[in-house]
C-alpha cells in the first residue's frame, strides 16, 4: 500500500500529532505497506503563496496559507508525480483530504484517506481564526468535498467523525468506515497494582484553555475543600501563568517530550502515580490522550461531546460531563475520588478497553479488513456477480 502525508519523514515523531509514525510502523509489521512517504511544494511556488496568504496575525497567516486550494493543488501534482509504477499496483492510503489524486492516476487506481478530522468539524470549533475569509472557507470546503466524491473510501478514528463526512459533506455512509485510533505509547505500560486511595489527579493537554484546563484548576480548588490531601499534576502547556488562589495543591510539569528519555520517564511516572485523569474539553476532535491515561489503568472524566462517548461508559470506565460545567464536573470528581474500590474497577475496565478496541494493531487490523471486503466486492461487480 502506498501512501501521501504532508512533510518531508511521515515517521517523524511530530507529524499528525505523533500518530504518523506509529500508523506506518504497525501497516508495515503488519505486512501491509509497500512504502510511506512525505512531500512537500517546492520553496519556489511556496514562498509566492505565502506572501499572498499574508496576515500581520500569524494565525490567520498560517491558516490562510494552508486553506489555500492552490497549495492542494501543487501538493497532488507533487505526490502524483512521486508515485511510481510500483506504487499503483497498490491501493493507496491518504492522510486526510487535501490531496486530489484520483483525477490524477489511471482509472484502475484506489485512493483511500484516514482523518482525525476534517475542515467542517474544524469550522465548528470556538478556537477557529475568524478572520479567515468565508470565500475562502467555502473554496477549501468544496475542494474537501470533491476530493472525497473521488475517493474510494474514507476512514475515520471515530463513529462521530464518519457522521460528519456523511452529514456535513454528503458522502454515502456505505463509503465511510470506522477503523479507530491508537495509543503513541512505546511499549505499552504492565499492568500495576496501583494505590488508588491517593488523590492524585493528572490533566494532559497543550492547548491548556481548549482542553479545559482553567474549568480543571477551578473544580480542583473546591476538590481541595473537601480532599486537602488531592493533588493535580498539569502535563502540556509550555507556558502557564496559575493564579496563586489557585495553586494549592498544583504541580505544574510544562511540556514533556515524550522523545527525551528523562522527560519521557517523568511523564510514566506520573501516570504510573495518578488514579483520575480529568480533561473536559470545550472542543476536541478526537482525543488520544484519555486512552493513553486509560492504558495506564486511570478512570477518565471527560467531555459529554464528539468522540468521548464513545471512549468512556459512564460508571465503567470513567464519567461524562456538559462542556463548561464545572458543577458537575466538581460533583463527579468527588464521586469517583470517594470511592477507591471503584476507582480500581473503572481503571481496569479502561485499560481492558483500550488494549481490546485502541491500539494501532487493531486499527491496522481493522484497515487491512475493510480494505480486502472492498476489494472482494469490486471484483465480483466488475465479475457481474
Amino acid at each position: 500500500m502506498g501512501s501521501g502525508l504532508i512533510g518531508v519523514n511521515p515517521y517523524d515523531n511530530n507529524a499528525w500529532s505523533g500518530s504518523s509514525r506509529f500508523f506506518f510502523q504497525e501497516c508495515a509489521r503488519q505486512g501491509f505497506l509497500h512504502r510511506a512517504f512525505g512531500v512537500e511544494v517546492e520553496s519556489r511556488y511556496r514562498m509566492p503563496l505565502l506572501l499572498r496568504n499574508f496576515s500581520l496575525n500569524k494565525d490567520v497567516w498560517r491558516q490562510n496559507f494552508y486553506l489555500d486550494t492552490r497549495y492542494y493543488g501543487l501538493l497532488s501534482e507533487r505526490l502524483a508525480v512521486e508515485l511510481t509504477d510500483e506504487d499503483l499496483d497498490h491501493p493507496l492510503i491518504q492522510i486526510g483530504g487535501i490531496y486530489d489524486l484520483k483525477p490524477r492516476l489511471p482509472p484502475t487506481a484506489m485512493v483511500y484517506s484516514y482523518h482525525d478530522g476534517n475542515l467542517a468539524q474544524a469550522l465548528k470549533s470556538p478556537y477557529f481564526p475568524k478572520a479567515i475569509s468565508k470565500r475562502k472557507l467555502q473554496k477549501a470546503l468544496d475542494y474537501e468535498k470533491h476530493v472525497y466524491e473521488n475517493l474510494d473510501l474514507i476512514f475515520t478514528m471515530s463513529d462521530y467523525l464518519k457522521n460528519s463526512f456523511v452529514e456535513d459533506f454528503g458522502v454515502c455512509a456505505e463509503k465511510v468506515r470506522t477503523i479507530g485510533a491508537g495509543i503513541n505509547l512505546e511499549p505499552i505500560p504492565p499492568a500495576r497494582d496501583k494505590d488508588y486511595e491517593r488523590m492524585s489527579i493528572v490533566f494532559v493537554g497543550a492547548d491548556f484553555y481548549r482542553k479545559g484546563g482553567f474549568d480543571v484548576l477551578k473544580a480542583f480548588k473546591q476538590i481541595r475543600d473537601v480532599y486537602p490531601a488531592a493533588t493535580l499534576d498539569i502535563v502540556g502547556p509550555r507556558k502557564l501563568v496559575i493564579d496563586p488562589d489557585y495553586a494549592s495543591g498544583v504541580v505544574y510539569h510544562g511540556f514533556l517530550e515524550k522523545r527525551d528519555p528523562y522527560q519521557r520517564r517523568k511523564f510514566e511516572q506520573i501516570l504510573s502515580a495518578a488514579t483520575l485523569f480529568v480533561m473536559p474539553s470545550l472542543y476536541e476532535p478526537f482525543g488520544i490522550a484519555p486512552l493513553e491515561a486509560m492504558a495506564n489503568q486511570i478512570p477518565c472524566i471527560l467531555t459529554n461531546a464528539w468522540a468521548f462517548p464513545e471512549m468512556i461508559v459512564a460508571g465503567i470506565n470513567g464519567e461524562l460531563v456538559e462542556p463548561g460545567n464545572i458543577k458537575e464536573l466538581v460533583e463527579k470528581m468527588i464521586t469517583t475520588l470517594k470511592n477507591p474500590d471503584k476507582l480500581k474497577r473503572m481503571g481496569i475496565a479502561g485499560r481492558e478497553m483500550v488494549l481490546r478496541k485502541y491500539t494501532w494493531e487493531s486499527v491496522v487490523r481493522n484497515l487491512a479488513r475493510e480494505v480486502a471486503e472492498f476489494i472482494d466486492r469490486s471484483s465480483c461487480l466488475e465479475l457481474g456477480e
